[in-house]
């Protein structure tokens, strides 16, 4: 039997005082699922939106609604079906909620290894951002070496992700 897990939940939507925090049910990762021990997350601007009732995950709607869409962690348990992971791993993952919480049960694909030169912690500011940012400029743009990129609030975290993306490929 699966034991509890804190989480931040939100049972209502408003302010900072619609978070929760509470026992919920540990999640069990199904075949093609690892199981995170989450060691940080991030706050996005979709986060502050989810909490005001204006960005829900994506269905089906959970049990319990936990806000976080990014994390970095540690790989605890694995699903029958899952290669490229293994118990111990350390790992960063995009997710459409959930990483508000100890644990979370994440497919396989929606995991990153973290880069040696980055910290596990600082790991979970990674995904949304930088995959956000890599997708504007170079996979959607086209954007390469000796070209100009125009980047809109260059104080965001897509922002500043963008800027030094630019600056890395010469553009």
């Amino acid at each position: 039997m699966v034991g509890p897990m804190r989480a931040i939940v939100l049972e209502s939507y408003g302010g900072t005082d619609v978070l929760t925090l509470r026992d919920v049910p540990e999640p069990v990762p199904g075949p093609e699922e690892v199981l995170v021990e989450v060691v940080a997350t991030a706050l996005n601007r979709a986060d502050l939106l989810q909490r005001r009732g204006f960005y829900p995950e994506p269905p089906p709607r959970p049990d319990h609604e936990i806000p976080g869409m990014e994390l970095s962690g540690r790989v605890v348990d694995v699903g029958g079906r899952v290669l490229d992971w293994q118990v111990g791993d350390e790992v960063m993952g995009i997710v459409g909620g959930g990483g508000y919480a100890e644990r979370i049960a994440v497919h396989q694909r929606q995991l990153l290894p973290i880069p040696a030169s980055v910290a596990l912690a600082d790991a979970a500011a990674i995904p949304e951002v930088w995959i956000t940012a890599h997708d504007a400029l170079v996979v959607q743009g086209g954007l390469t070496s000796g070209r100009t990129a125009l980047v809109h609030a260059g104080g965001s975290g897509v922002g500043t992700a963008a800027i030094q993306i630019a600056k890395a490929i010469g553009a």
